[in-house]
C-alpha cells in the first residue's frame, strides 16, 4: 500500500479486513490524508457475541480436535484485537446491515458520522430477467441455498423441512449446499423428508437461477448474518422469503406484505409461518409480487453510488 501510494496519491483506500489496522495506522503515522475506509460484510465481534447463545443451546456441528481448539481460540483472540483496533482507526466504515452499525456505536463506540449502512443486492442477471409466472405449484416447492455452517443453522431449516413434509404430502424441498455436506443434511432429514428432498451442490449464479424459478418459498434460517445475499436473491426472483430476523433481511423485509421475518432460532415459528403461506395461495402470490418489486429497489449501481457518497462525506471530514 506504501509503495503504491508513493508512486501515486490516492483519496481513499477502502479495506475489507479488519487486520488492516494496520495499514491505517501506518497512514497515520507518515502524516498522510488520504481517507482510510474499513468495509466488513458481518462484524466478527458481533458474530462471536450472537452466536455464543446459540452454541451453548445446540452445540457445534462438529467436534474439533484440541489442537484445531486451541488455534480457534487464538485466532478470535486476534479477531477481537484486530476489530477493536480498526474500529478506532479507520475514518470510515461500511456495513451491510443495521445491527453491524449499532454494534459499532455502542459496543466499539464508533462516532454515528463515521458509519455508512448500504445494502448489498442481487446479481443483475437476477433483477434483469423477467420473473416467470409463480403458480400455486411453484409454493409448494421449498429452497435453501446457503453453506454447511453453524451460523447458518443448518438443524433449524431441517426441523422445518421434517415438520412441513409431515403436514403436507404435497410439499417438496432443494437444498442447495457444498457436496461434501450432503451425508450431514441427510441424516438430519426424517425418513418422510428424505423422499421429498434434492440435494444440490454449489453451481454458478446463471444456473441457480434456474432453481430458484422453480421454486415459491425460500427458507432462511440463520443464526447471525452480516447481510445475507440469498435472500435477496430469492426476493429478485418472486420467492416467498421466511428469514430469521437478524442480518440484512430485518432491514429490507416489511414483515408480511414483501417476506415474513421469525424470532431468530425459533423453529416453531418458521415452521408456522411456512404454513400459513402454503395455506393462503392468495396471500402467497401477493407477497411474491411485492417480494419482486422489492428486490428491484436494491442494486450494485445504487451500492456504488452510496459508497461514493460516503467516500465524500468522509474526505469532506478529513480536510475540515
Amino acid at each position: 500500500m506504501l509503495t503504491g501510494l508513493r508512486r501515486q496519491p490516492f483519496d481513499v483506500i477502502h479495506v475489507n479486513q479488519p487486520h488492516g489496522y494496520l495499514a491505517a495506522r501506518a497512514l497515520r503515522a507518515r502524516g498522510l490524508r488520504t481517507v482510510f475506509i474499513h468495509r466488513s460484510h458481518g462484524l466478527e465481534l458481533r458474530a462471536e457475541r450472537e452466536l455464543a447463545h446459540w452454541c451453548k443451546a445446540y452445540g457445534t456441528l462438529a467436534t474439533r480436535s484440541w489442537g484445531r481448539a486451541q488455534a480457534s481460540q487464538v485466532m478470535s483472540w486476534l479477531l477481537r484485537r484486530h476489530s477493536r483496533a480498526i474500529s478506532q482507526c479507520a475514518n470510515g466504515h461500511i456495513v451491510s446491515a443495521s445491527a453491524c452499525a449499532r454494534f459499532l456505536v455502542d459496543e466499539l463506540h464508533v462516532p454515528v458520522e463515521r458509519i455508512a449502512v448500504i445494502p448489498q443486492a442481487a446479481p443483475k442477471l437476477y433483477l434483469d430477467r423477467p420473473v416467470p409466472v409463480v403458480d400455486r405449484a411453484r409454493f409448494k416447492r421449498l429452497l435453501y441455498v446457503g453453506q454447511f455452517a453453524f451460523l447458518k443453522a443448518p438443524m433449524v431449516m431441517a426441523s422445518v423441512i421434517n415438520a412441513i413434509t409431515q403436514a403436507d404430502e404435497f410439499v417438496s424441498a432443494t437444498w442447495v449446499t457444498q457436496k461434501a455436506a450432503h451425508a450431514h443434511v441427510y441424516k438430519m432429514l426424517s425418513e418422510t423428508a428424505r423422499g421429498r428432498v434434492t440435494l444440490l451442490d454449489w453451481m454458478p449464479q446463471n444456473e441457480l437461477i434456474e432453481v430458484y424459478d422453480k421454486h415459491g418459498i425460500f427458507m432462511f434460517p440463520s443464526f447471525f448474518e452480516g447481510f445475507g445475499k440469498a435472500f435477496l436473491e430469492a426476493m429478485a426472483r418472486g420467492l416467498c422469503v421466511i428469514a430469521a430476523d437478524n442480518g440484512g433481511a430485518a432491514d429490507v423485509i416489511s414483515h408480511g406484505q414483501d417476506g415474513m421475518l421469525v424470532c431468530t432460532g425459533d423453529v416453531n415459528d418458521m415452521i408456522h409461518a411456512c404454513l400459513k403461506l402454503l395455506r393462503s395461495p392468495d396471500l402467497a402470490q401477493t407477497m411474491s409480487q411485492h417480494a419482486s418489486a422489492r428486490a428491484r429497489q436494491y442494486s450494485w449501481d445504487r451500492v456504488a453510488r452510496e459508497t461514493a457518497a460516503f467516500y465524500m462525506s468522509r474526505l469532506v471530514a478529513q480536510a475540515s
